[in-house]
């Protein structure tokens, strides 16, 4: 019969504690084959088999890459509560040029220049890059552009970064691995607020009809609100119908058929898309609002005014 493991503090283990108490680095590994332990990266082990919590990973981090390391990326947004984010297995950490550390299990290492001036904040007794940093760093680390659009487009509509700012951060990195990112950056430019949405406009690029995204119509000095495709011109606007909207509270959101009827009594057409359709088919979405754009007679009221956010498409 084996005899028990020493107790080990807290559920981070690296190989010199594992010493300290008596113990060899096989006894170790014999726990990640039974599949009690795991192992985090070179000579560190969590003690259990279950995924690790953010706090975890970044002891992890630390012990991989020292206290001065920076952590970065999705772990970041996912503690700051960002919207869109997709689920993460691993720790991006951030290091001075000279470093020699490579990266190792759950531990991706990346050296910067800049690390010297990086802007930082503590939880878990490290220290946190800027979301700024981190959204740009989690959608490098991305491969599928909605997933990529879903991290920089919430963080730009939910305020949490400056579209000028992330290209700044971008362009001082590798170019190597930025075109998603890129590519996503130039719909926040184009006014796009979600994913669907920039996968509406891709393909109403090239329609012949002018229009913008996400433009706020004022008639007669109110808001009758920002349609997310507006034909100019036409008095239609497109609107992309997320169940994310749905799903809130009356009393944070007015309701869809409050947003239409406003808009009607402004004079606007606004034509209603789902994302199910737009997943499924956005060549015939993209096809149904240009159809009804390009045959509606009805004129701009007089009175209303148009307010880009982006540049005019077409």
């Amino acid at each position: 019969m084996s005899r028990p493991l020493p107790a080990v503090s807290g559920n981070v283990v690296t190989a010199p504690e594992l010493r300290r108490l008596g113990l060899a680095l096989d006894v170790a590994d014999r726990q990640v084959r039974l599949g009690r332990w795991q192992r985090a990266a070179r000579g560190i082990y969590l003690t259990h088999s279950r995924a690790p919590s953010g706090g975890e990973l970044v002891e992890v981090a630390r012990c991989h890459a020292g206290d001065g390391a920076v952590i970065t990326g999705m772990l970041v947004l996912h503690q700051l509560g960002l919207r869109w984010l997709p689920p993460y297995g691993r720790v991006d950490v951030l290091v001075s040029p000279e470093r020699s550390g490579l990266s190792s299990g759950l531990v991706l290492v990346t050296r910067t220049s800049c690390f010297e001036s990086l802007e930082t904040w503590a939880k878990f007794g490290g220290r946190l890059a800027s979301v700024e940093r981190a959204v740009v760093d989690a959608a490098r680390g991305l491969s599928d552009l909605r997933d990529v659009r879903g991290v920089v487009l919430g963080a730009v509509k939910d305020r949490w970064a400056d579209v000028a700012e992330l290209r700044t951060i971008l362009d001082a990195g590798r170019r190597n691995g930025s075109g998603l990112t890129r590519r996503a950056l130039r719909d926040a430019e184009r006014g796009c607020a979600s994913p669907p949405e920039a996968e509406l406009v891709d393909a109403l690029i090239g329609c012949g009809l002018p229009f913008y995204v996400n433009a706020e119509l004022w008639l007669d000095g109110v808001l009758l609100g920002s349609p997310d495709v507006w034909f100019v011109g036409r008095g239609v606007g497109g609107e992309v119908e997320s169940r994310e909207r749905h799903e809130l509270e009356d009393s944070q959101i007015e309701s869809t058929y409050d947003r239409h009827e406003r808009f009607v009594a402004g004079g606007v057409e606004l034509l209603h898309v789902s994302v199910r359709r737009i997943r499924c088919d956005v060549a015939e979405a993209a096809s149904y609002l240009v159809a009804r754009a390009r045959g509606s007679t009805r004129a701009e009221s007089s009175g209303l005014e148009v307010r880009p956010r982006g540049p005019m498409l077409r």
